[in-house]
This record gives structure tokens, sequence and C-alpha cells, in this order.
């Protein structure tokens, strides 16, 4: 399994398109793209914002998003294949995200920097869990049941949302 990082801020979408761009495998006598997954563990909207426009513009891409504020936060799974949209990614279950209201890393003064939400962090490592399943569940298993959960750390609480409910399939 080949994994890629980018070890600065991203901040231009064709520079993550070309990261989550699938090559093409042989499997059984046929060719197949293979499989590319973008984890988005991002700390502001304005990067989501990019993560979303390279998951509409790619044919085939599994997105999970994490995002959580100091108790509380979710992880949702978005799938394309064939150009497709299978499993709506998080800006169309929260379409607040897509408002311009933050700016990337690298745009923040210091002052900027220093003031930020703050995150519990057992919030953290429940949203890093649930993100560490889908993946597995994914690779390992070959199929994801929840396409998306919400969870609390105050409450001790993770609540999933089955795949088999199916969403209406858009463009």
């Amino acid at each position: 399994m080949e994994t890629l990082y980018h070890p600065a801020f991203l901040e231009k979408d064709e520079d993550l398109y070309r990261m989550v761009q699938p090559g093409d495998i042989w499997l059984d006598g046929k060719r197949v793209p293979e499989l590319s997954i973008l984890i988005g563990c991002v700390d502001n909207n304005k990067s989501r914002q990019m993560c979303h426009r390279v998951f509409e513009r790619s044919s085939h891409l599994v997105y999970i998003d994490s995002g959580n504020d100091e108790f509380s936060g979710q992880v949702v799974c978005g799938i394309r294949c064939n150009r497709r949209t299978i499993y709506k990614p998080v800006c169309k279950l929260y379409p607040d995200m897509l408002e311009e209201t933050d700016k990337f890393p690298s745009e923040l003064s210091c002052a900027e920097a220093a003031v930020s939400a703050p995150q519990s962090i057992t919030a953290n490592i429940m949203a890093a869990t649930v993100v560490t399943d889908f993946v597995y569940n994914i690779v390992a298993r070959g199929k994801l049941t929840t396409r998306y959960a919400v969870f609390s750390a105050a409450s001790i609480n993770v609540r999933a949302e089955s795949n088999k409910k199916r969403q209406r399939r858009t463009a």
C-alpha cells in the first residue's frame, strides 16, 4: 500500500488533486483504478473546502473528513466512483462549511494563530479512532457499513449512520 504526504500546507486545489489521482491496476484481466483515500484532518473550513472541490472533480475517490470542537465532532466518508457521488462528502451534509469564514493556516498572523478554538485530547482521540476504523474497514475488510459518525467525548458516545439507508446519487 502506497501512502503520500506533503510536508507543508497544501493550499492549491491542483496540488491536492494530483496527489489523490489513482493509477490503474489489472484485476481479473480488467484495468481498474486504484483506490485513493483522502483523509482530511484539517482544522479549518477553507482547507476542507479545497478537499471538497477536489472530491467533486475526481472520478474515483474516498474522502474521509474528521472535524471536532472541544468535546464533539463528526467523521464523514464521501465516495465517488465513475464520476458519480455514491455517498455525500462532509460539505454536502454540513453545507455551512462551504461559507467563507476562515483562512488557510499560512494566512494567519501570529496573533490569529495563537487564538484558536479549544479541543480536548479525548475529542481528538475519538475522531482519530473513528477515522482509523473507517480506513480499516475499507482496506482490510473491503467494505464500509457506516458513512458517517458523530461523537461526544463529554458523554462518551459515538453514533454511526449505516450505509443501509442508501443516499440519492448526485452527478
